[in-house]
């Protein structure tokens, strides 16, 4: 029992030590102090290039962003523009599109003539030169529209940014594969 108590004491007395060292250490030396404060703050920069992947969502955003600020502030439902995932005949693939309403219904129209009565649906290029009134008087509000409101102009200038980012990042792309074949083919790429 007195063995108990004496190591218990022991240990307890070590203890103690043990803290106030560690306490003794912790009060810092004023003149490391201000050598600490004048010290520079290490900094890490970490500099990445985003996914394609990511790039073309944001622009997919910055586009539904756009085009909503174009549609509140548009003179007809005709030129509203609407932003979707479309999944043509003959693939699983969707493909992201935006449509003003005119052409919307052109479509719709073209499909309805094809299946009523036969007759040879129209490419999208048709459509547009059919339209080609319709489609300048567009272009041409939207430019207006973004002359008189700030919020437009900053959304078209945004959404162009990214496009001219992914344009570069897919350039970047093409130059580091360019002659991949030719070198692979055992051919100069020279």
């Amino acid at each position: 029992m007195i063995n108990i108590v004496w190591y218990a004491s022991i240990s307890l007395v070590l203890s103690l030590m043990i803290s106030f060292a560690m306490a003794a250490e912790q009060v810092a030396d004023p003149s490391s102090e201000q050598a600490a404060r004048e010290r520079p703050i290490e900094e890490i920069s970490v500099v990445g290039e985003r996914s394609t992947l990511f790039l073309l969502e944001e622009i997919k955003n910055a586009e539904v962003l756009m085009y909503d600020i174009f549609n509140d502030l548009n003179s007809t439902d005709d030129f509203d523009v609407n932003c979707r995932n479309v999944t043509h005949t003959g693939t699983l693939i969707p493909e992201w599109e935006c449509d003003s309403g005119f052409m919307t219904r052109e479509r719709f129209q073209n499909t309805q003539d094809f299946l009523q009565f036969g007759f040879m649906p129209k490419s999208d290029e048709e459509m547009y030169w059919e339209n080609r009134e319709k489609v300048a008087a567009l272009n041409a509000e939207m430019l207006s529209l973004a002359k008189e409101n700030p919020v437009l102009a900053e959304a078209m200038l945004e959404l162009n940014a990214k496009r001219q980012r992914l344009e570069e990042m897919e350039s970047r792309k093409r130059e580091k594969t360019k002659g991949f074949f030719s070198r692979l083919l055992g051919k100069d790429p020279n």
